[in-house]
This record gives structure tokens, sequence and C-alpha cells, in this order.
């Protein structure tokens, strides 16, 4: 990749001449080396160079804060190989079942700061995975940063694998079973309305969320019309519990592997 963000490294759009002369030479000397693609890396302070790149068949790769990345596919004939950027957004939810056959739920706020009204329906506490954080990293912190309860990672329950979300996203969305260290509720105002440990029996008999539902129904066999087990276990059937798999001389890698419930 030829990197145009140093400083001083891109010339200005007015000398598009220089820049496309540049293009030219280093598309030649990789066509030589018989690579696929060329690869450039622009700052949003000369986003216009964009333009010119064009000219020599290049196209949007991705773009992310200060800057964007453009490539040209060099082998006419073949397919173009380059895979797309960012196709999925990747979300989690912590599944907290305390030994008192309680689960943990939240509402969130929903509308504007200034407008708005708390959800109607109770759900699992969760949110959206930072970039490198494992589904246990991310499902702990999101359930401590919502309700103030201090969980430990368990196991993946099960996930959702949805499309067109906005952008044309798509969407994977892992629920895990956390176990609870502390239960004590402090509430983020700014994103909850309200929390509680909700009795497990009252949230299949009156609630109606889909997912929670289905996850209790295949995991634990409580059904919604059915009569409640009267000792009803906290671990589930089955789970994904996690492995660390590892490739000679790199570091291991989180895997999932379904365990039947202890």
């Amino acid at each position: 990749m030829v990197d145009f963000t140093a400083e001083g490294e891109a010339p200005d759009v007015e000398d598009s001449g220089v820049f496309l002369e540049q293009l030219s030479r280093t598309i030649g000397e990789l066509q030589g080396l018989e690579m696929k693609s060329a690869w450039i890396k622009l700052p949003i302070a000369k986003a216009g160079l964009a333009a010119v790149a064009s000219e020599e068949g290049f196209q949007f790769h991705h773009a992310k804060g200060d800057y964007a990345v453009l490539y040209k596919w060099l082998r006419p004939g073949e397919e173009d190989k380059v895979p797309p950027f960012a196709t999925h957004q990747v979300g989690c939810a912590g599944f907290v079942l305390n030994k008192k056959g309680e689960i943990l739920v939240v509402k969130e706020f929903h509308g504007t700061e200034r407008v708005r009204k708390p959800a109607r329906q109770w759900k699992l506490p969760g949110g959206m995975l930072d970039l490198g954080e494992s589904f246990g990293e991310a499902a702990t912190r999101e359930v401590f940063e919502e309700t103030g309860v201090r969980t430990n990672f368990s196991s993946v329950l099960c996930f959702w694998h949805r499309h067109g979300l906005t952008w044309g996203k798509s969407d994977l969305y892992v629920v895990t079973r956390l176990e609870a260290e502390t239960e004590e509720i402090n509430v983020d105002p700014t994103e909850i309305s309200e929390c509680r440990w909700m009795p497990l029996q009252e949230f299949v008999e009156t609630q109606d969320h889909p997912l929670i539902l289905t996850t209790l129904a295949n995991l634990w066999g409580v059904r919604k019309g059915e009569a409640f087990p009267e000792n009803l276990e906290i671990v589930p059937q089955q789970e994904l519990k996690e492995v660390s798999v590892q490739w000679p001389g790199r570091p291991g890698y989180p895997t999932y592997y379904p365990t039947p419930g202890s």
C-alpha cells in the first residue's frame, strides 16, 4: 500500500499530474511483480485526489476517521477477489441468571435526549463489541456499564444472523451466559430507564421477548403456557464453552464448542 497520510507525502490536489505519474509508475511496478491489486491511503485533507485516482481505475474500499483507502484490481479478465470491508456488525448480550432463579433485564430509552421514553419491552443488557474484544469481554463490560452488576463469562448460548440493517450491513448478535459476582444494581441513566432482577417464572408468564423466550425453551425446557419447573437448574442443558485453538507460533483463538450442561 502506498500511504499518503504521512505529513508531506501526498501532493496537493492542484498537482494532480504529479500524482497521476506516481500512480502510473507504481501500477507498472506492481504489475511487473505480478501483484493482484494496488492500494493507496489518502488523508481526508487530500480527498480530492480520490477523483484523480479514479482516472487510473481506483475505487473506494473503505474510509475511517481521517483517511480513505482505495484500490485497483490489476488482473483484467480475472474476477476481482478483494473482499469487501466490514460486512457485519457484531453485538452481544449477557444472560445473567442468579441462584434465586431471577434474570437480569433492562429497559432502554428510545428517542432523542430531549424527547425520550422508556421502552415497553424488557430485554437483556448488552451492546456492540469494541474492536479486539472477545464475546465474553464485551458482554461483561456492557452488563457492568448498563446495570452496575459485575459478572464472569461462562459460555455462549446462541446467536442470530440478520441482514439488511443500516448501510446494508449484516448483524451477528451473540447471547452469552454470565455468572453474577455482585447483584446490586446501579444503572447508566443515559441509556437505561429501568433494570431489575425478574423471577424467571414471571418473565415467562408476562413477557414476549422472542429471543429470550426461545433461548429458555431450547436450553432450559421452559415454555410459555407450560408448567414451570419446581427446581430449575441455573446451568442450561447445553452451551458453547470457550476453548483456545492455537496454531504453532501464534496466540490462541477463543473457539466455542457444544458442551452438555453440568
